[in-house]
């Protein structure tokens, strides 16, 4: 693993990838309608409206997707970038980005990838430099 790089890291940033795409529609489609039931969390006793709860999500989804869209379009090099999308945006299976990609194995996958989500993790803040 890469500085402190953890698979717990690696299964949230990879998460957030694959959610990417659908965040995009859903910000371009913000404002579309939403009711107006209370939303009640229950473990901290916190009463939000539904349109409260929907505005720290979109909040926190904008966020993420310019991390990245920073990350992907500043940090990555084209062959990185192809694996991100071919992987994650379009969620090809690891042998077909591998051969897509011409690497000689799924160790240069995994190192490449690691590269990858070490620079998403440290831009979404998941992983703190010391």
């Amino acid at each position: 693993m890469l500085e402190g790089l953890t698979t717990e890291i690696i299964t949230t940033v990879e998460k957030d990838l694959r959610k990417y795409p659908d965040w995009i529609l859903r910000i371009e489609a913000s404002g579309l309608g939403i009711t107006n039931r209370a939303f009640k969390d229950f473990k901290t006793y916190d009463f939000k409206s539904l349109v409260e709860s929907c505005v720290e999500y979109d909040e926190d989804t904008k966020r993420k997707i310019v991390a990245i869209e920073s990350v992907y379009d500043i940090r990555l090099n084209e062959k990185k970038r192809k694996l991100i999308d071919l992987r994650y945006f379009q969620d090809e299976p690891r042998y077909k980005v591998i051969k897509e990609l011409g690497l000689k194995n799924k160790n240069e996958y995994y190192r490449m990838r690691d590269f990858c989500i070490l620079s998403f993790a440290r831009v979404l803040g998941y992983l703190i430099d010391k």
